[in-house]
């Protein structure tokens, strides 16, 4: 079975290809379109914010250059596609194989077997360069051998890693009897993670010494393979696939291939040609190298076609869920900024009243004091020629100054005290809603992508999780700033008090203590109103503080809720090409499984690559189960059925299953978002949700209890 031509195979699974670079080509012209109108709504929020006064540019400048960069990023993103779909292109005729493994664990070993190598290329498991990547060919399959998972020393190891398993067709993921290893679980659920059918090899290691007898070899390989070894690799099979869980992964339906490399490498060494047919039969390599040939002869077309739908709908859906999740974060952070600018807003009305109260309180004892003073400076000054500078005498003597300074420090305080608390209740609000909506966020894993993971991640991050942080430093800085002149004023006011009298009363004659009295009285009364405007004066340089903040924190609010929007907008936009390519890629699946027709039962498909598809069809539609069967073989992953409803929360309930309690499901935030009690919520029913959320097109978060 192993030198099966797969030559006719290979030319319908090029056909196939080119089937599947029509559907992502086209899905991918849409696709721009959409990303240039966000781009367009960023570029639009980003001038207007630039070009708004801002009283604390250096705190924003921040603010304003995420929105540049979220813009070049949406950019960025639509070349990133057509990069990718040009790079499966060059390749539409190779059916390409990825191997991946820990060092040691025999991928070089596995090349020699196919290629009939001699050996060289089998080392001791050193660290190995990036740009190790071996190909070579083997029944036609194009086979790529990246470097080791367990060898990484960087980013670039694993950027070329995965740059080779996203452009593969069938990945092969090698893991030896050693034990499986933690490493080795993560890197199996990010290939998941990216929609590829996988066979596992479990390469079972003996030693085999050079001075051993073929009988004791034999014996030896053969035990690892009996009814008790077989039980020893099952248990293996499964601690490796209990690490599904952790990643909110199901791999029982991955197979997983028991083979002895070694042994089938050294069967192809030695000239007997006895020992060689046994130890060939005895290392299972005939079931491993037929395992590759059914999964080409039954699902290469599948395959091929899966590759360039997944090349899109993979990174689509990461970035959708993140928008979503970002876009849950900064509406959030959004109202908290409303809430803590409308508390601000409350606070400054009572402020104001407040101040100007300490203010009259404050005149109204200068003016009764100085009042006091009139009847007595009269009788004793009323013909004295310098009674000018007596009474300046005694209005320096009342400290006027200072209690007018004294009242403006304590008021400037108490503003200054309610900045720094608003400063300090916000960033650390704000802080903790970021950090609670990321951990409830309904997200992938991330994957790497390449050159393009920024692309993917940054479109995200934009906004809400600096926002703390830009307010905290607005804030701040509004703290700093004291009423210019408080006490250079006062001064100025209290110095023309008694000048203003006496430079007119030099040009008459001496006047009566009653007229001195009068004069006295409307002088104070005039120059007490100066005193009292220049202090209110003073108190709108104070309060102007607070009406500069509040605009300030208005504009960031505008920007933030505007990037919610055009977050949410986009996500929505992002479902509806997942969903056209979600349809796509079960059609095929349908046409390729003899099931043709099926398709129009169906009204949305939702899906997660590499874990989980849910079906929704028509209301009083029945899929029949053996045509169900075939689709879930096709496609190796779960598929779930449920009837149409446009009740949002009916639908959620319907993926969940009957046994979810549905009082934990509520709608907020008028419809655009469902909150869902968390207790104990498995891996199988977060995946569930979010496929719910593809369907709804609405954000669910995860509260917990």
């Amino acid at each position: 079975m192993s030198e099966f031509n797969l030559k006719p195979v290979l030319n319908t699974c090029q056909k196939s290809a080119g089937r599947g670079y029509r559907i992502a080509s086209s899905q991918y012209v849409s696709l721009r379109n959409s990303l240039r109108e966000a781009e367009e709504k960023i570029n639009e929020t980003s001038i207007a914010f630039s070009s708004s006064p801002a009283y604390f540019s250096s705190a924003t400048d921040l603010l304003s250059e995420q929105l540049i960069e979220i813009q070049n990023n949406l950019n960025e993103l639509s070349f990133s596609f057509n990069d990718d779909l040009d790079k499966l292109h060059e390749n539409l005729k190779q059916f390409s194989v990825t191997l991946f493994g820990r060092t040691t664990a025999g991928k070089s070993t596995l090349m020699e077997i196919l290629t009939n190598g001699d050996g060289s290329s089998i080392g001791t498991g050193a660290q190995r360069t990036t740009k190790d990547v071996r190909k070579y060919t083997w029944n036609g399959l194009v086979i790529t051998d990246v470097p080791g998972i367990g060898a990484f020393e960087g980013k670039e190891d694993e950027v070329t890693a995965f740059e080779a398993a996203k452009t593969g067709d069938l990945i092969l993921f090698l893991i030896s009897s050693d034990g499986p290893q933690y490493i080795e679980a993560e890197c199996f659920s990010r290939i998941v993670e990216l929609g590829k059918p996988v066979i596992c090899i479990l390469n079972v290691k003996t030693a085999i010494p050079e001075n051993r007898s073929q009988k004791m070899i034999l014996r030896d390989i053969e035990k690892k393979f009996d009814e008790e070894g077989i039980r020893n690799l099952i248990a293996i099979k499964n601690q490796f696939y209990a690490y599904a869980e952790m990643f909110g992964q199901d791999w029982r339906n991955i197979p997983m291939v028991f083979t002895h490399l070694k042994a089938a490498f050294i069967c192809q060494q030695t000239k007997d040609k006895a020992f060689s047919s046994k130890l060939y039969d005895a290392s299972r390599i005939e079931k491993l190298k037929d395992t590759i040939i059914q999964a080409v002869r039954k699902k290469g077309e599948f395959y091929r076609v899966k590759t360039f739908v997944d090349i899109i709908s993979g990174p689509m859906l990461q970035t959708m869920e993140n928008l979503i999740a970002q876009s849950l974060t900064n509406s959030i952070q959004s109202a908290t900024i409303r809430s803590k600018k409308e508390q601000l807003e409350q606070w400054e009305a009572g402020y104001k009243q407040y101040a100007n109260k300490l203010i009259t309180l404050k005149m109204e004892r200068i003016q009764g004091d100085l009042h006091a003073e009139i009847a007595s400076f009269a009788e004793l000054h009323y013909d004295d020629k310098n009674a000018d500078r007596a009474w300046e005498r005694v209005l320096r003597s009342k400290g006027i100054e200072g209690q007018c300074q004294t009242v403006m420090t304590l008021l400037d305080e108490q503003c200054n005290d309610k900045l720094k608390e608003v400063s300090r209740e916000l960033t650390s609000e704000l802080g903790y809603i970021s950090n609670l909506t990321s951990n409830r966020a309904l997200r992938m894993h991330t994957i790497v992508d390449g050159r393009k993971i920024w692309n993917w991640g940054a479109i995200a991050i934009g906004g809400a999780l600096t926002i703390g942080s830009i307010v905290c430093g607005m804030l701040e800085l509004a703290t700093i700033a004291t009423p210019l002149g408080i006490g250079a004023a006062v001064v100025a006011v209290i110095g023309t008090i008694g000048t203003q009298f006496f430079k007119s009363r030099s040009k008459k004659e001496y006047a009566a203590r009653r007229r001195l009295e009068e004069a006295l009285k409307e002088n104070v009364k005039k120059n007490c109103y100066e005193i009292d405007a220049q202090m209110r004066r003073s108190l709108a340089g104070i309060v102007q503080k607070i009406d500069m903040l509040l605009k300030e924190i208005d504009r960031i609010d505008n920007v933030v809720s505007k990037l919610a929007d055009t977050q949410r907008q986009l996500a929505w936009k992002l479902d509806d090409h997942l969903m056209a390519l979600n349809q796509q890629i079960v059609n095929e699946a349908l046409l390729l499984s003899g099931a043709k027709g099926l398709e129009y039962h169906i009204k949305a498909t939702a899906r997660i690559p590499g874990n989980m598809n849910c079906l929704m069809l028509y209301d009083g539609v029945i899929f029949p189960d053996e045509e169900y069967q075939k689709l879930r073989d096709l496609i190796g992953e779960r598929v779930i059925l449920i009837s149409e409803s446009k009740n949002t929360l009916l639908t959620i309930a319907h993926i969940l299953g009957e046994e979810f309690d549905r009082e934990r499901i509520k709608t907020d935030d008028q419809g655009r978002k469902v909150r869902i009690k968390n207790t104990g919520l498995s891996q199988t029913q977060l995946a569930k949700l979010r496929l719910a959320q593809q369907f709804t097109k609405v954000a669910i978060q995860i509260d917990e209890v």
